[in-house]
C-alpha cells in the first residue's frame, strides 16, 4: 500500500496547503506506487461510528477516551453528532512540548489503504489540536484552560450528550468515504495515548 507521509508545520495556512497536496497525489496517482482512490472529493460532513483505544500490545497508555456518539442521521445530515463519555488523562500535562501523529486509513475496493494519511507534528500539539479540532476542543477542554493557554492538566474532562459539530478549518476537503483514524500524543519516546476512531465523509449540502 503507498503512504503519504506529510511533515506538518505548525501554520494553518502551511497546514492546508500540506493536506490540499497529499489529497492531490491520492486521488490522481500521481507520485505514488499503485492504483489511485476511486472516489469523488469536495466538501464535506464527518461523523464518527465508533471510539476506541489503540493501545500498544500488552501496554496501556495513560491517556485514554471513552466516549460514544449518536447515529448520524442522513435525513439531517445537518444536526450535529452528540458525544458522552469522558477524556482521560493520566501522569502528564498535554501541552505545546508534546509531539502528535495522526494516521488516516481509508477504506477503499473492500480494503484498507493503510496509511493513507501520515502527517506528523513535531511540538505545539496543544495548539495543533486546538486549532484543526476548535469543536471538540470547546466542549471537552475550554474551561480547564490556564489563563488562555493551551496546558491540559492530568484528569477527567467529561461529556454528556455534548454537540460537537466535526468541521476541521484546515481541511475544507476530503475524499468522500469511510476511514479510520489513529491519534498518537507523546513526548520524546514516551508515548502517552492512541485514540481511534472509525468515521465517515460523506457529501456536504447546501
Amino acid at each position: 500500500m503507498s503512504t503519504t507521509a506529510v511533515c506538518l508545520p505548525s501554520s494553518a495556512a502551511q497546514l492546508l496547503e500540506s493536506i490540499l497536496m497529499a489529497l492531490a497525489i491520492i486521488t490522481c496517482g500521481q507520485g505514488v506506487h499503485g492504483k489511485p482512490i476511486n472516489s469523488m472529493v469536495g466538501p464535506y460532513i464527518a461523523y464518527v461510528e465508533r471510539f476506541y483505544n489503540c493501545d500498544p500490545e500488552n501496554r496501556t497508555l495513560p491517556w485514554r477516551w471513552y466516549l460514544r456518539g449518536s447515529h448520524f442521521n442522513p435525513f439531517k445530515p445537518k444536526e450535529f453528532q452528540r458525544l458522552t463519555g469522558n477524556i482521560t488523562l493520566t501522569n502528564a500535562t498535554f501541552d505545546d512540548s508534546c509531539s502528535m501523529k495522526i494516521i488516516l486509513d481509508l477504506r477503499s475496493n473492500n480494503q484498507w489503504k493503510e496509511n493513507a494519511f501520515v502527517f506528523n507534528f513535531r511540538k505545539n500539539a496543544c495548539r495543533v489540536f486546538k486549532e484543526n479540532n476548535p469543536t471538540l476542543y470547546e466542549v471537552v477542554y475550554k474551561k480547564r484552560e490556564s489563563n488562555g493557554a493551551c496546558i491540559l492538566k492530568p484528569g477527567v474532562y467529561e461529556l454528556n450528550n455534548a454537540s460537537v459539530d466535526w468541521t476541521f478549518p484546515n481541511v475544507p476537503i476530503l475524499p468522500y468515504g469511510r476511514y479510520r483514524l489513529r491519534s498518537m500524543t507523546g513526548k520524546a519516546d514516551d508515548l502517552y495515548s492512541c485514540w481511534a476512531a472509525d468515521c465517515r465523509a460523506v457529501p456536504k449540502s447546501d
